[in-house]
């Protein structure tokens, strides 16, 4: 979601499966709608307030400050953030809870530098925890819907499928010739 210099993306895992999970989901974009502005442990805020009464939801609210060149993150439950920074990635770690039913008093909120290298891959549980994004420094990042394809091509086997609930996000620079 766009408002003026700030991009917003946020992954929402429902709890379970089913239409219940798919419900809370829901809620989550219909309220993140009205928050886009806010910051993204704000954002949090108010989802909380919007899930209530559902299953709730694991989720993930960035934030990037096109004009400033900065990211901001903040996440509840079990949605992964692996931020590329020039040659490594770095984990954006997410507070144990769950949005709608248990948010913890205080969440922690990422503010870190995005430069025309970084890379954002948010991430459910439905992905393994021990995957890692591979490391390709010095190309320039795919379109992120290959990005994404690719993450969930790479993270699973047939010794271990990938889950049904798995869901990926990429948030990536614009290329040079596109705005």
């Amino acid at each position: 979601m766009r408002s003026g210099d700030r991009l917003t993306l946020m992954l929402a895992d429902g709890l379970g499966h089913g239409s219940e999970a798919a419900h809370a989901s829901g809620a989550a974009v219909d309220a993140l709608r009205h928050s886009a502005g806010l910051s993204p442990a704000e954002c949090l805020a108010k989802l909380h307030a919007a899930l209530s009464g559902t299953r709730g939801a694991a989720v993930a609210v960035a934030q990037l400050d096109t004009w400033a060149g900065r990211l901001r993150f903040a996440g509840i439950g079990n949605v992964t953030a692996r931020l590329r920074e020039g040659d490594r990635w770095r984990s954006l770690l997410s507070r144990p809870g769950i949005v709608g039913v248990h948010r913890p008093g205080t969440v922690r909120e990422d503010d870190v530098a995005w430069t025309g290298e970084s890379l954002l891959i948010l991430h459910t549980d439905g992905l393994p925890s021990r995957w890692t994004p591979p490391s390709d420094t010095g190309v320039p990042p795919a379109d992120p819907a290959v990005t994404a394809a690719v993450a969930v091509r790479d993270a699973g086997s047939s010794a271990r499928p990938l889950r049904d609930d798995t869901a990926v996000a990429v948030l990536a620079p614009a290329p040079p010739d596109r705005p």
